[in-house]
């Protein structure tokens, strides 16, 4: 019979085999139901999307399970497609708008 050595009390994680597993779960442990907004949030979004002209905002949004908050400016405003793109490059859907304010 032959003994594994310290790979039998080595912590969660150590074996190389495990990370991507680990990794996964972690990962679906952090993320989060997309939060409903109110209305007056809505109305506040859209008073900044139709009054917007060149200035920084402060963005919140949900993508995938994460929420994201920066301060951006807006590249374009698709409003046929219910999406803006900031100056990074990020395509943002209205529907996945949590908070905008002039910065």
């Amino acid at each position: 019979m032959s003994d594994r050595g310290m790979k039998k009390w080595a912590p969660y994680k150590s074996l190389v085999e495990q990370a991507p597993s680990l990794d996964h779960t972690f990962e679906k442990d952090r993320k989060v139901e997309m939060p409903q907004i109110s209305t007056d949030v809505m109305q506040q979004i859209n008073d900044v999307l139709v009054n917007y002209h060149g200035q920084d905002v402060k963005i919140k949004y949900w993508k995938k399970g994460h929420i994201f908050e920066d301060v951006v400016l807006i590249k374009i405003i698709d409003v046929n497609n219910k999406k803006i793109v900031v100056q990074n490059g990020t395509t943002i859907y209205f529907k996945e708008l949590l908070y905008l304010e002039d910065y």
